[in-house]
């Protein structure tokens, strides 16, 4: 059998010729799902994934849950994806509790999110693995699951800074508009990324809470922090943060933090910006790189060249 061969251009023309034949192929294929070589199991994995036959359903979840090789075991949940068989979640659902690779349980968790099998991920929300509960909150966010919100919302105070950072980009996902509040809290999370998180999420919510507290985030110590909120408030162009922009264009931050401050104000496309922007020009307290920025935003914008 060509799918043996140890040439990968043989092994794979091999393979594609198996897809060729359709339904006919499907028993060889899952025959060849026990053989003693790795590279024949996982091209006769992806081969069948390709068919879509469910007949194949319950050999590759054997070879999810017990195959000793990781490709093997990616490639099989890739393939029952494919096939998109409801029978396979609970297969899946272990493969993501359980299997000691990484990479299979990210697929695994990938093929549920592609399965929409919804259900099944939150579920997966109340698991006691933090790394669980992430993939999950992951999956439900590429799928906006408003059927997750409520779980979603107590893990907002999960235990695992990275569990709550991943919640917070769920919420910007669904970027419902009265779950800004929902996010306030993390904006003092002592987490530095669960911060920085929160205050994308709260920019893609863009109600005029999510802008309020957004500004809040100008005050914040970590210069990180500061600049994430100054650029997320010109991507959100209320004009509600005009006059807190100002101030930190023409106050006392760093240069950085200023400079995108004038980009911002650009960005928010108010003619009150106007006079700011060009005094920020003209200042000698504005270090080159602010000015630099005021007189982008006039031109870029208003079409005044200073």
């Amino acid at each position: 059998m060509m799918l043996r061969s140890e040439n990968y251009f043989e092994s794979q023309k091999a393979a594609w010729e198996l897809v060729g034949m359709g339904e006919s192929a499907v028993p060889g294929l899952i025959k060849a799902l026990d053989d003693p070589t790795p590279h024949v199991r996982y091209r006769a994995a992806w081969a069948l994934g390709k068919i879509g036959d469910t007949r194949a359903v319950g050999a590759l979840s054997r070879c999810l849950l017990g195959d000793d090789d990781r490709a093997v075991r990616e490639w099989s949940a890739a393939a029952l994806e494919a096939i998109g068989d409801p029978s396979a979640v609970p297969a899946l659902v272990q493969a993501i509790r359980s299997d000691s690779a990484k990479d299979v349980r990210l697929r695994a968790a990938a093929a549920l999110r592609g399965m929409r099998a919804e259900a099944a991920l939150i579920d997966l929300l109340n698991d006691t693995d933090p790394m669980v509960r992430s993939m999950a909150i992951t999956a439900l966010a590429r799928l906006k699951s408003r059927e997750a919100l409520p779980a979603a919302t107590a893990l907002l105070r999960d235990e695992d800074p990275e569990v709550r950072r991943r919640t917070a980009g769920f919420m910007g996902e669904l970027a419902i508009d009265d779950i800004a509040d929902l996010l306030a809290p993390l904006l003092g999370d002592e987490y530095l990324d669960v911060r920085v998180e929160a205050v994308k999420a709260l920019g893609r919510i863009r109600t005029d809470r999510a802008c309020d507290l957004v500004v809040s985030a100008l005050g914040d110590e970590n210069p990180e922090i500061r600049l994430c909120a100054v650029t997320t408030l010109g991507e959100m162009a209320n004009p509600k943060a005009l006059t807190p922009l100002i101030g930190v264009m023409l106050g006392e931050d760093l240069e950085e933090i200023r400079a995108w401050a004038a980009w911002s104000l650009g960005e928010i496309n108010d003619p009150r910006a106007i006079e700011p922007l060009k005094r920020a020009c003209s200042s000698d307290q504005c270090p080159e790189i602010v000015r630099e920025k005021a007189r982008a935003s006039l031109r870029e914008v208003y079409g005044l060249d200073l």
